[in-house]
């Protein structure tokens, strides 16, 4: 197909601040390559991994320029070769789309591998499908990634961030007793979104807090603070606990109490869900997109930006003044 258009996107050449290496271009649209749909961008999100390839420019030395971010939804509007010709019209959420790639959904349109363009159920609106991306595929394999947890108790820390209010409910949606991690101005939230028990883990010893709030124990930590949970969290752990982890911010080199652990068979996954095997993606991104149908997730919208604000959008959530989802319209 020869779309014989162009596009708007934003796109770096280098490595550093949004508002130094950042610039709006025009440029061809993008032709579906086999295996591959072109969707027309409606709502484009920033994430802090987004952040994270810019600064470092993790990708640079892959490609010559990167148009930004991962999560967003749209239209496809044209399918290249071995994708069904039906797919052209479908509502789509996307995940992924500049993950070892250079095109992301800073753009009007975008060429994704078809799996990762996840139909949007009837009910999400692209707003709804923008929001979920990168933190609900990881919460939902930091949850279900090793089985089912129905009946079991689940840690969910750094609950109250993209991930982790996501984690809780994803974890109440499967049957489990979830337990948040989080400071305490945002128990309420917690609580109303799944949360039997929150835990500040700005106390001396939330390893007790935890031990009073879980008495039989936790099962599985969705764990976005690694250290934290090395340090005090594994009194509370049964026998054989998972530690699904994905995040060690605090001290990205915790050190491992290897016989605490070792006694007590606690398992320990560190995971990237850019690094999953296909069926581990494909399991999280229809799991994902079967609780957004049934309306179980809801979204922490932090802050709206217009296309032409895609700087100031990167800027917001860099400097930590987005608290949820930061989504950006594309038209």
């Amino acid at each position: 197909m020869n779309t014989g258009s162009s596009i708007r996107a934003w796109s770096y050449a280098k490595a550093g601040s949004a508002r130094d290496v950042m610039h709006l271009k025009r440029m061809a649209a993008p032709e579906p390559a086999a295996g591959e749909v072109l969707v027309e961008t409606k709502v484009s999100a920033v994430n802090p991994t987004d952040i994270k390839r810019r600064t470092t420019g993790r990708e640079l030395g892959s490609f010559g320029q990167i148009i930004p971010n991962n999560d967003g939804a749209g239209i496809i509007v044209a399918v290249g070769e071995g994708v069904p010709s039906g797919r052209v019209g479908e509502h789509v959420w996307l995940f992924g789309a500049q993950a070892g790639r250079p095109h992301g959904t800073a753009s009007s349109m975008l060429a994704v591998p078809s799996p990762l363009a996840v139909e949007l159920p009837k009910s999400a609106s692209f707003a709804d499908g923008a929001c979920i991306g990168v933190p609900a595929v990881t919460a939902w394999h930091g949850v279900l990634g090793d089985g089912p947890v129905t009946g079991r108790t689940v840690l969910v820390t750094g609950a109250g961030g993209r991930v982790g209010r996501y984690g809780v409910q994803i974890a109440k949606a499967a049957g489990a007793r979830v337990i948040a991690l989080s400071r305490p101005e945002k128990s309420d939230e917690l609580e109303k979104l799944g949360a039997s028990a929150v835990v500040d883990y700005t106390t001396p010893d939330p390893g007790s807090r935890l031990q009073a709030a879980a008495p039989d124990g936790i099962d599985r930590v969705c764990d976005a603070t690694l250290a934290l949970t090395l340090e005090h969290v594994l009194p509370a752990l049964n026998m054989r606990a998972v530690i699904a982890a994905y995040a060690s911010d605090m001290n990205p080199a915790p050190a491992l109490p290897f016989a605490q652990m070792l006694y007590a068979n606690i398992v320990l996954t560190p995971f990237s869900i850019f690094a999953l095997s296909d069926v581990q993606r494909d399991a999280a991104l229809t799991g994902v997109s079967e609780l957004l149908g049934s309306g179980k997730l809801r979204h922490h919208v932090g802050a709206r930006f217009e296309f032409d604000q895609m700087i100031d959008a990167h800027e917001a959530v860099e400097t930590g003044q987005v608290d949820g989802a930061c989504l950006v319209a594309v038209r």
